[in-house]
């Protein structure tokens, strides 16, 4: 599925966009490449992209202009990848080279990212992922998400603080996704629980494209571990949370991430009589969650419930919206559509926390990227479930509710 929307621009919110340098001349539109699982496994967290991306770039429509450009016009030229690296591949290859973008959004996950960066290297065209938790391999590729490895010190962190609180934590098992995001993840994760001498019973891999996750609750349940720690995707999580609901498997503290724990939709996906009992003491690793105390992310919330009233505002919606407020305030800070100078100025880009482009309540320090593409001064949240409303529980600094521990609380 592929699809086009030109979009009237003029304008940019914030003064931080102003002062742009570079090629200056006018332009009558500056294309941007959107390349996203619209189809497939992903196909939830894609469309959900797709339509925060959507509305940034109309409310910039709207008010006016790239003026750096002269009020050029962005045309979204929209490709879907199927969650698919090799069409990845190919679709980056004909955006770049083909429709002449001078940037992309995206793509979606790690093993996209890992098809996508060869490609960027030969075009020199920039590109920017999502929940893509590898350290990008070359100057033309950054990310918003978490590297894999702090994910790992993440979990370790939140068992930590949850032994501290008086849980009873020396034995855990993980499971995780066979692809080098979560063999970095249980790595790192593995390393820090047995830092604190906990005992790691088995790291059970999933493949890709699971179609049942009961063989792994029955093997996870065979371990009788304390805790659980899983590392899936959205749709490996609804399995996940299924076969322990079928199982009536729920004697360990369960936590798990990032989409899989904590997307939006989550709840009632999985309906809310299997939620109810699945997700209301679970620790989900979360990226987003709209009780933040954020400005940025609350009036973005506010704006997308008026745009989309039947959609829900989550996690992939709110990636969705940063991104493409990242991606304009290049283009703006470019001055040009030249995708090497609209690559520098992304790199280049800074907002400090609060301001209203930081939409990302994991972005504690606001936005810069370091050298290696990689959004500065992030701190992972866990959020917990009830009655369909999730909840920042750690860390407490910006927690909004507090934490159900089992065997404490």
């Amino acid at each position: 599925m592929e699809r086009r929307l030109k979009l009237v621009l003029a304008g940019l919110v914030g003064a931080a966009l102003l002062g742009a340098s570079g090629d200056a001349a006018s332009a009558k539109e500056a294309r941007v490449g959107v390349l996203m699982p619209l189809t497939g496994r992903y196909a939830e967290s894609g469309n959900g992209v797709m339509r925060g991306a959507e509305m940034i770039v109309k409310e910039i429509n709207a008010k006016g202009g790239i003026k750096s450009l002269g009020g050029a016009k962005i045309e979204l030229v929209v490709a879907d990848n199927g969650s698919d690296p090799t069409k990845t591949s190919l679709e980056a290859r004909r955006l770049m080279n083909d429709e002449k973008v001078a940037f992309i959004l995206g793509p979606y996950s790690t093993p996209e990212a890992q098809a996508f960066m060869p490609v960027a290297d030969r075009y020199e065209v920039g590109g920017l992922g999502l929940q893509t938790t590898l350290v990008p391999q070359t100057p033309y590729f950054q990310t918003l998400s978490i590297a894999a490895a702090d994910f790992g010190k993440g979990y370790g962190d939140l068992v930590k603080w949850l032994r501290q609180k008086g849980a009873k934590i020396e034995k855990v098992a993980l499971t995780y996704a066979n692809n080098d995001y979560g063999q970095v993840v249980q790595k790192s994760a593995v390393e820090s629980l047995q830092a604190q001498g906990i005992k790691v019973l088995e790291a059970i891999p999933v493949e890709p494209g699971v179609k049942d996750m009961t063989p792994v609750v029955l093997r996870v349940k065979s371990l009788a571990p304390d805790a659980v720690i899983s590392v899936v995707y959205f749709q490996d999580g609804v399995l996940l949370h299924r076969a322990r609901f079928n199982l009536g498997y729920d004697d360990p503290i369960w936590i798990g991430g990032s989409a899989g724990f904590s997307d939006e939709k989550l709840w009632n996906v999985l309906t809310p009589e299997v939620a109810s009992k699945t997700l209301t003491d679970v620790f989900g690793f979360a990226f987003f969650s709209d009780d933040a105390n954020l400005p940025g992310m609350k009036e973005a919330v506010r704006r997308g419930q008026a745009a989309y009233p039947d959609k829900p505002i989550e996690q992939s919606f709110m990636f969705g919206a940063q991104a493409a407020t990242l991606v304009a305030a290049a283009l703006e800070k470019a001055g040009s559509t030249d995708p090497k100078k609209v690559n520098a100025a992304f790199r280049a880009l800074k907002f400090p926390a609060g301001a209203p482009e930081v939409m990302l309540p994991m972005m504690v320090s606001g936005i810069s990227f370091n050298d290696k593409g990689l959004v500065e001064g992030t701190s992972p949240l866990f959020v917990q479930w009830k009655d369909g409303k999730k909840h920042i529980v750690y860390p407490e600094a910006v927690a909004s509710a507090k934490a159900i521990i089992k065997g404490v609380n």
